[in-house]
């Protein structure tokens, strides 16, 4: 029985001239062809028989591999062809490793002529240095700057859709190859954490304001023109500052103004409905929670009113809120920016908001790497400190209704805080795309480790641990002087 192996890999062979080899050599089936057959039609007693054994020859023959974890997977078993992406992605990557297992059509994208035009063709002969500059300058040229949010609208329309609810899952899948494109080019050093973010950025816009314009014009369809009122979706948080990242929640808040809302009260339902089908089962927004009446919608006079009550970070939600979306009166959106105004000099004019701004959180968190959302000095204090900053300073007036806190440091010439900023967004960035929310890197493989120090620009895990530590440490003293002013 053990000369057929050879009678496949000779065809020619003649039979007694077969070839076995020991059990040193190559595997070797534990039985006759009659034992085997007994306990095929057995799966239990199959794998039961067979599962230890293809252990040892794995240890035996592959000691080099110590995680096949990719070979195991039902996305090798179902698209063999692509077994060294997928191989490339499960030891980098686990959060993109369990996205193909569930949608292996992702793995499409890597073939798509968007990715691959990106590739450089072969035979340039340029060295090993010179080939990742090139290749990452093509990526960064391409997601950075000819893919805005205006370039990815107009691909988009090019879709066939026949309503709002098929636009919001074809969105979504789009969306979806496009982020998982992105993420590749991260996990290959073809874009850094900042570059990705912008990418991810345009995308997450384009496509809520894709929805958006589905909605109205399936509701203008049934229901006529909007009724003397005009309606402006307004980006929060880090959706607003263009900082998203992998699992960002969708935090919009609609804003209407006009004498009446009548009928629109239906377009809101409309909005929402539409919103959570886009966030289900999509790689860069996390899912709408169960029962949730968000986004919300308030009439523009109720803005100071409804909007008065303070973000997690001690600073107003609207200190951070942008126009993506407008429909109706067209007024309506510039109405809202100088109400955004009026509401955050009035509250920066209140010394009790200041100073609920100056307390920070007590924390015993430790510093690490993953820990750098809670930790001091770390990205919650960062926020807390630019929000103080951007608020009460004198370099207030900024033009940009939504600053990053990087951007609030820099305007106000502070470079270690700025600094600060970037670093915990990257780590943030990196952290969500390769493992998701609460994600450890220091437990997982060697490969994901290198995967997140290179991203974030150092040559070893440990080297970005003790980066970590001391960003935190200069932080936290900054921070301390900056909220301690009087």
């Amino acid at each position: 029985m053990q000369r057929h192996a050879d009678h496949h890999a000779v065809a020619s062979r003649h039979y007694p001239l077969l070839q076995v080899n020991s059990g040193d050599e190559s595997p070797e089936l534990p039985g006759t062809y009659a034992d085997m057959m007994n306990i095929v039609l057995r799966p239990k007693r199959w794998f039961e028989k067979m599962d230890p054994l293809v252990d040892q020859w794995r240890k035996h023959f592959y000691p080099e591999l110590d995680d096949w974890s990719a070979y195991d997977s039902r996305v090798s078993a179902k698209r063999p062809e692509a077994i060294d992406a997928i191989i490339e992605i499960f030891a980098a990557a686990p959060r993109l490793a369990g996205w193909i297992e569930r949608n292996s059509e992702l793995l499409d994208n890597l073939q798509d002529r968007e990715f691959t035009d990106l590739e450089l063709p072969k035979g340039l002969g340029l060295d090993i240095e010179h080939d990742a500059v090139a290749r990452r300058g093509l990526a960064r040229l391409y997601w950075t700057h000819e893919m805005g949010v205006q370039e990815m609208k107009e691909l988009i329309a090019e879709l066939p859709t026949a309503d709002a609810r098929e636009t919001a899952e074809i969105v979504r899948n789009w969306s979806n190859d496009r982020a998982f494109q992105v993420g590749m080019h991260v996990v290959r050093g073809n874009l850094v954490p900042n570059e990705a973010r912008t990418a991810l950025s345009n995308l997450a816009e384009a496509s809520i304001s894709t929805v958006l314009s589905a909605v109205v014009a399936d509701f203008v369809e049934r229901a006529g023109q909007l009724h003397e009122c005009g309606v402006v979706a307004v980006a929060l948080g880090d959706l607003a500052s263009r900082e998203v990242f992998p699992g960002v929640p969708v935090e919009l808040l609609f804003v209407h103004d006009g004498e009446r809302l009548g009928n629109n009260r239906r377009l809101f339902e409309c909005f929402r409905k539409s919103l959570k089908e886009l966030a289900e089962d999509n790689l860069l927004f996390s899912p709408t929670p169960a029962g949730s009446n968000s986004p919300v919608a308030i009439p523009l006079a109720a803005l100071a009113e409804r909007c008065g009550d303070l973000a997690s970070d001690g600073a107003p939600a609207l200190a951070r809120a942008r126009c993506v979306f407008e429909c109706g009166d067209i007024e309506v959106g510039a109405r809202f920016a100088e109400a955004r105004r009026d509401f955050l000099r009035n509250f920066a004019e209140q010394e009790s908001a200041v100073d609920r701004l100056r307390e920070l959180t007590e924390t015993d968190v430790e510093v690490g790497v993953a820990t750098f959302g809670r930790m001091r000095g770390g990205l919650a204090d960062v926020e807390r400190a630019a929000r103080f900053l951007q608020l009460t300073g004198t370099n207030a007036a900024f033009e940009d209704p939504a600053p990053s806190a990087a951007a609030v440091f820099e305007a106000a010439g502070n470079e270690q805080l700025a600094h600060a900023a970037a670093m915990w967004r990257d780590l943030q960035g990196i952290l969500c795309l390769i493992g998701g929310s609460g994600f450890d890197p220091a437990s997982a493989s060697a490969t994901v480790r290198s995967t997140v120090a290179g991203a974030c620009g150092h040559e070893s895990f440990d080297a970005l641990a003790s980066s970590v530590a001391e960003v935190a440490a200069r932080a936290t003293t900054r921070i301390d002087a900056l909220l301690s002013r009087t």
